[in-house]
């Protein structure tokens, strides 16, 4: 059943919590950068289970929240739990015609299942060669993450980026090795500044992304996801410096599987570490590099959030942070959505700016503009009032 959060004195306790909180950020936009870059460097390995660059995001996030002073939520920060992942793993190599194509730009492994009837038309060849299809295209599709399906069935294809001198493929040679990790342990990481109060604000955002396309390509995810995780690490470095409790207890989880289907939010919802029926809002970050156009709340028209997001809207009205704040129904694009049907839950993006390609291997730290609008849209998000 959707809890509905009741117009009450706790909502307006909550807004005058968030109105309150010590105004001075220090260097705060310089350390956000930070962790987006660390969490993107080509030694997290794409935060996925490849070299099981996911637990070594997580520790590196466990290790912020304890040098902050905040608490775990579970043991060592981890909600660790199973599911399944593939990954593209060691040499990743095609050539054709003798001619050796380049990993991302030139050649992509994509789910057989997400193409349509007309894109298997549209291709100018197909081929099949060691039990692998190859096909050729005038345009290679967006990567996307690699989902487990539950019969071990899914097939995979190549898809070739089509040019004159491949228009006939005499000879291809590939290596690739797309390995299934069937129950693989990976890990939510929460914890909490104590409050005078049970009831929660928790804050949210994944850190996984698309791992590795073999040994030489990775996906960076500055923008999606280390820039909202630096975001939420960046809002738990400033109320652990409160001098105070928060009125509320402030919660800070963030979340791996995301990428393959909401995955670690779902199995926070469906374990959950508080009790969601004292969460008074959530509030997840996923894209934040950017800014400079201002920001969208994924639920912002519901019932439920509308005294928070009628709240940020006037804020940002009389301090003129933000070029505009767009509001969008909600729907199951990010890790707010499970929380959405058992309390008040709203997902933020930054619209414009610097970042980097969306779900490629030039989503980098040098790409994000995080720094831009970081102090203005975590002041909008908060309320500051100076």
């Amino acid at each position: 059943m959707k809890y509905t959060c009741k117009y009450s004195k706790r909502i307006v306790a909550l807004l005058v919590l968030l109105s309150s909180v010590p105004t001075v950020m220090g260097q705060s936009a310089e350390y956000v950068k930070r962790v987006v870059c660390e969490l993107s460097d080509e030694g997290m390995y794409g935060r996925s289970c490849a070299h099981k660059g996911d637990s070594l995001a997580a520790e590196y996030i466990a290790g912020q929240l304890r040098e902050m002073g905040v608490k775990p939520l579970a043991e060592g920060y981890m909600q660790k739990y199973l599911t399944d992942l593939y990954s593209v793993d060691g040499e990743c190599s095609l050539s054709i015609n003798g001619r050796q194509l380049k990993p991302y730009d030139e050649f992509r492994i994509v789910p057989i299942r997400t193409w349509t009837g007309s894109l298997w038309s549209n291709s100018s060849w197909q081929q099949k060669s060691d039990g692998i299809v190859y096909m050729a295209v005038k345009q290679l599709s967006m990567q996307v993450p690699i989902k487990p399906s539950a019969d071990d069935l899914l097939q995979w294809y190549v898809q070739v980026l089509d040019s004159s001198e491949l228009f006939q493929p005499r000879k291809i040679e590939g290596v690739m090795h797309v390995n299934l990790h069937r129950d693989y342990v990976t890990q939510n990481v929460c914890g909490y500044i104590e409050g005078e109060s049970d009831s929660t604000v928790v804050f949210t955002a994944h850190y996984d992304h698309l791992g590795m396309m073999g040994d030489k390509v990775c996906f960076h995810g500055a923008h999606d996801n280390a820039s909202g995780v630096a975001s939420v690490l960046g809002i738990a470095k400033h109320y652990s410096t409160m001098g105070k409790k928060p009125h509320y207890t402030t919660v800070f989880m963030l979340f791996s599987g995301e990428e393959a289907g909401l995955q670690g939010s779902k199995y926070a919802v469906e374990h959950p570490l508080v009790d969601l029926k004292k969460t008074k809002l959530v509030v997840n970050l996923d894209l934040l590099c950017g800014g400079a156009e201002g920001i969208m709340i994924v639920n912002g028209k519901g019932e439920e959030t509308q005294p928070f997001v009628k709240r940020m809207q006037a804020f940002n009205e009389k301090e003129q942070l933000l070029p505009e704040i767009k509001l969008r129904d909600n729907a199951a694009n990010s890790d707010h959505w499970w929380f959405s049907q058992h309390c008040p839950a709203i997902f933020i993006y930054t619209l414009g700016g610097r970042y980097g390609d969306y779900h490629s291997p030039y989503d980098t730290c040098d790409k994000c503009g995080i720094e831009d609008s970081y102090e203005k849209v975590v002041r909008v998000i908060l309320n500051f009032e100076f």
